[in-house]
């Protein structure tokens, strides 16, 4: 997740003894909710449930088909630098098993002059309708946060265009630009506004014909996709597979027995020891520790925190950065004591 970069005026201290306390002690806590989250995602089973929600290319096709037959090798969630190794194809059929996790595939991607591009989770996936021959790059992102600052599209469109150039001496060189592969970029939104909540937004290329009627053919220009999965208060019950499974993994209502059952019994895959040690990870850090860094029983302290600093004139974002929360939930804090005031 980005962190953003301070402004260089004159250094205001926080004088809470929580705000320094969330900071620090929530820092690790946070870090490996992330890496636990990822490794979750990572498997095929769960992959699957995205990519049938995300793109129509797999709209009809069964999950187990999409995770046995269309997604190629193992992740690589690491962060190591892009090279020319092609993942293994392959994939054993049966049931839908928590032991298939994608790998094989570097999550960086380097530019001396851009600087280094790093990937949640980056795998190769084959379109249905076209065997082996058409591949797909796919980039899932995790946020916390689905206003961290930026429009989450154009970090999408940036990171699905680096790897779009990625592909040069890789995939194709000199003037072979007829064999570029297309490339999504998923990001899935962990804490949504309500009115945000259970939604799915996909972005694309299109042709638009300004004059007489010669098309191009759409896997000539269709080669560059963002879809943005927002989870939010409304997931767990959402009519979208996808969404209610990561909202369920995700949530702090459901404890783990319940995450297990449903893992098995509603979405039907079975789960490794993986698996298990992943959602048990995603529970117990997110019990002590919301995602956002702050546990229930430091919320009124938090705002207490938030308002001082308000006081002392710091600036929202600077305030939002120390208490480790979006920007928005701090607006609603804010928001709440003007309430309280005028009442």
């Amino acid at each position: 997740m980005d962190s953003l970069d301070r402004k260089k005026t004159e250094t205001v201290s926080v004088p809470s003894e929580i705000a320094q306390n969330l900071k620090v002690s929530d820092e690790d806590a946070a870090f490996r909710y992330d890496e636990s989250a990822r490794n979750f995602v990572a498997q095929k089973p769960v992959l699957a449930y995205i990519l049938k929600s995300a793109l129509d290319e797999y709209a009809e096709y069964p999950v187990q088909e999409i995770a046995e037959k269309f997604i190629e090798g193992e992740p690589e969630i690491k962060r190591a630098a892009v090279n020319q190794d092609h993942p293994d194809k392959g994939g054993s059929p049966g049931i839908m098993s928590g032991d298939d996790k994608v790998e094989g595939l570097p999550t960086a991607d380097k530019s001396q002059r851009d600087g280094t591009v790093y990937f949640d989770i980056h795998f190769f996936a084959v379109f249905p309708q076209s065997g082996d021959t058409a591949e797909i790059f796919v980039n899932v992102e995790i946020q916390n946060n689905d206003i961290p600052g930026y429009p989450i599209p154009k970090r999408g469109i940036y990171y699905a265009a680096r790897m779009i150039s990625s592909q040069r001496g890789t995939i194709f060189k000199d003037q072979e630009y007829g064999k570029i592969k297309k490339v999504v970029s998923i990001w899935i939104c962990e804490d949504t506004a309500n009115v945000r909540s259970d939604t799915i937004n996909r972005y694309s290329f299109a042709e638009h014909c300004l004059r007489g009627d010669f098309h191009e053919e759409k896997k000539d220009y269709d080669l560059m996709t963002v879809v943005v999965l927002r989870l939010g208060s409304k997931g767990e019950d959402s009519g979208d597979n996808a969404i209610r499974l990561l909202s369920k993994m995700f949530s702090m209502n459901l404890s783990y027995e319940e995450k297990m059952n449903t893992l098995q019994n509603e979405f039907k895959i079975s789960v490794n020891r993986e698996i298990s040690e992943e959602v048990l990870s995603v529970c117990n850090l997110s019990t002590g520790v919301y995602n956002k860094g702050i546990s229930a029983g430091e919320m009124k302290k938090a705002k207490e925190t938030a308002y001082e600093l308000c006081d002392m004139g710091l600036p929202d974002e600077d305030i939002a950065r120390a208490l480790k929360v979006s920007m928005e939930t701090l607006h609603e804090w804010l928001a709440e004591r003007e309430e309280n005031l005028v009442q």
